[in-house]
């Protein structure tokens, strides 16, 4: 399970990274998108979620449908800040939160599929796995990171660190971001070193 602390800095580095949006936007891939990376796949899926009008009621279905349908006429991968005269609804800080742990909660039982050991994972590698899933996805990380996923069914999480960059549009920050954890991961029971995997000479 993750602790407490783990799931705080996971919400915490999402919301770094992913930013918080309180509008609907599109993402880089023309995606509508709202919160920290929440991802609405059609209008219904936009209309389950807790919106408010600028009079601080709740939206309806209809309203809601108004904001999706009118930003997903606007073209693409503009910045999240592009969309918003396109948008009357907010969406508040305390719903995003909610969207948040419920991806925590869902990438978790995941990360348990792909790697059937992930609780006994050092904290690091597992903050660092966390941070890869919300990104790519399932289906990705299992069938598309095979040299990274050979390390970490090693136990090399220096290698792991080696072979976990991501292409753009995701950041040298984030990458880094991954990278480290991983690397503090390989030294948490052997100080000093960068890998447990053995060096044959």
């Amino acid at each position: 399970m993750l602790t407490p602390a783990e799931k705080q800095k996971i919400r915490k580095k999402l919301e770094e990274y992913e930013g918080f949006i309180d509008h609907i936007y599109r993402d880089s891939k023309g995606l509508a998108t709202v919160a920290v990376g929440h991802m609405m796949p059609n209008v219904q899926a936009a209309q389950q979620l807790t919106f408010y009008t600028a009079k601080g009621t709740r939206a309806t279905p209809a309203e809601i449908k108004i904001d999706y349908e009118l930003v997903m006429k606007q073209p693409a991968n503009r910045l999240a800040g592009f969309y918003k005269r396109f948008t009357v609804l907010k969406m508040k800080s305390s719903d995003a939160d909610l969207l948040t742990n419920k991806h925590i909660e869902s990438f978790y039982k995941e990360l348990k599929k792909i790697y059937a050991d992930y609780d006994k994972f050092p904290s690091d590698a597992k903050l660092a796995l966390m941070d890869l899933i919300f990104n790519v996805g399932m289906p990705n990380l299992k069938n598309s990171w095979p040299t990274m996923n050979a390390a970490i069914k090693a136990k090399d999480w220096a290698k792991a660190a080696a072979n976990s960059n991501r292409k753009a549009p995701i950041s040298a920050t984030r990458n880094k971001y991954v990278k480290d954890l991983f690397i503090k991961a390989s030294q948490e029971n052997f100080p000093g070193k960068t890998s447990q995997a053995k060096v044959t000479p």
